[in-house]
Parts: structure tokens; C-alpha cells; sequence
């Protein structure tokens, strides 16, 4: 069986992102894995020990608590089979010990703004695991509701490892039958040369679209909305890449996260 881990913190946004990986789920046939990474408190050096373990152990009943509790909640509104995983650390060493258990398939992660801009846009913890993750990893934003990927997108830079990458991307939603959109993301104009060599990669029905322009957030961002993309797909081979596609018209940014999911590769 498929394993989605999606870890939480007991925030609205990641109880969000967890009906959206239970909702995920359901239509793979797949498991959740609810995972909380707890931190050791941050008490004064001269607190006795056994004070300290006394706070840990009830700090790691309540989270199991709310645990189950979400648990429960998503298995009453959504069904499948779901467990709870909770541990000691930093999310990315808990999705690794969940990864040496089971196979993971996939990470499904909310994610929140602060002040960095691409923080802002991805949000500090789900940053963290996206760059460190080897898991393919949808970050999902605030008030996103799963309705299934009728029609996708996938942005690259014609680079070789993005290229590559779009066939994961296939395999990976080919279960839901999506409609897939190529969209070669650029600073400059198109050779169409370039462009049928990407295009003779993937399958007849695959349609390729080019953005061109200065300001690639903004232009991208209207091309989601105008084609009623359900979730876009990028590659992390390069940090400047991401970056180049998102340092721009942040309030825009915000505004088309409300509704679209990112899966990273």
C-alpha cells in the first residue's frame, strides 16, 4: 500500500492539508500517516531534569491526544486508513524514520507565510523539508479543498533534470486521468527547435504552452488561473530557479496560493 505522510502541527492550516492528503488518499487507495515532530522544551538550565521529563511526557500525551483526535475527525469525514506517528526532532529526521519504516509515496504539507519572500510563499517549515526532502512533496495553502487533478501543469526551464522530472510527474498523477499542461517558463523568446525537443519527450495529448517575460511569477500566476490549474508541478534541481519564478508581485503570489497546490520533485 501507498504511503502519503503529511506532517502536523495542530495549526488550521495543516488540519487543512491534512483533509487534503486524506482526500488524496481515498482516490490512490493509499495510507496517512499523521505525523507531529515535537521539540524538547526550552526551559532555564537550572531546572531539574526530572521536572523536564515530567514536561516531555505530558507534552507528548496531549499531542497524542490531538492526534487521534484529528485522526478520528478524518476518518469520519473522509474514511481510509490512517495512523499516527509522533516523535522527538525536526520534521525532515521524522519523515526519514517514517521513509525507513514504510516506503513513502509522497509528503503533503500546509504551509503558511512570513516575511521571507519565498518563505512568505512556501512558508518556513515546508522550505526546510522541500530542500532537504527526497520525497516528492505537495505543499498545500491555506483554504485549499481537494476536488481531484482534472488538468495539471508542469513548469520547467528546459533544463535536463526538469525535462526528466516531467515524467514523474506523468507516472504520479496518472492515476486521476489529468489533463497535462507543459509550460516552459523564460526570460526570453522561444526557439522552436528547443521547444520540439521537449515536446516529443511526453505523450501525444500533453499540451505545451510557453511563458515569456521579465516577471515570471506574474505571468505564470495568470496562466493558472486562466487555464483552472489544480496543481502545478516544479523540479528542485536548482534553488534559483524556484526562486526566479517567485521573487516577484508577492500580494499576487498570495492571492493564487489560496487555490493552488505545488508538488516538488
Amino acid at each position: 500500500m501507498r504511503t502519503i505522510v503529511c506532517p502536523v502541527d495542530f495549526s488550521e492550516i495543516s488540519e487543512n492539508a491534512a483533509n487534503y492528503a486524506a482526500r488524496v488518499a481515498r482516490d490512490l487507495d493509499a495510507e496517512v500517516v499523521l505525523a507531529h515532530a515535537q521539540h524538547v522544551p526550552v526551559l532555564d538550565v537550572h531546572t531539574p531534569p526530572s521536572t523536564v521529563k515530567d514536561m516531555m511526557d505530558q507534552q507528548q500525551l496531549d499531542n497524542s491526544r490531538k492526534l487521534d483526535g484529528l485522526a478520528s475527525k478524518l476518518k469520519t469525514s473522509v474514511g481510509g486508513n490512517i495512523r499516527t506517528w509522533q516523535t522527538f526532532g525536526l520534521v525532515v529526521d521524522m519523515i526519514r524514520e517514517i521513509e525507513a519504516e514504510s516506503s513513502v509515496y509522497l509528503v503533503i504539507m500546509g504551509t503558511k507565510g512570513v516575511s521571507n519572500p519565498f518563505d512568505k510563499w512556501i512558508g518556513t517549515t515546508s522550505s526546510d523539508v522541500m530542500q532537504r526532502c527526497e520525497i516528492p512533496m505537495i505543499i498545500v495553502p491555506d483554504g485549499s479543498v481537494y476536488t481531484g487533478w482534472p488538468k495539471v501543469g508542469y513548469a520547467t526551464d528546459f533544463s535536463m533534470e526538469s525535462d526528466n522530472a516531467i515524467l514523474d510527474f506523468q507516472e504520479l498523477v496518472r492515476p486521476f486521468n489529468s489533463a497535462l499542461n507543459i509550460i516552459h517558463v523564460s526570460n526570453k523568446k522561444v526557439n522552436a527547435d528547443e521547444m520540439l525537443a521537449v515536446v516529443k519527450h511526453f505523450e501525444p495529448n500533453a499540451n505545451v504552452d510557453t511563458i515569456a517575460g521579465e516577471d515570471i511569477a506574474t505571468e505564470l500566476n495568470d496562466y493558472v488561473w486562466e487555464n483552472d490549474l489544480q496543481l502545478i508541478g516544479l523540479k528542485r534541481h536548482k534553488r534559483g530557479f524556484i526562486n526566479n519564478l517567485f521573487h516577484k508581485s508577492i500580494s499576487k503570489e498570495l492571492a493564487m496560493t489560496s487555490k493552488m497546490p505545488v508538488l516538488i520533485f
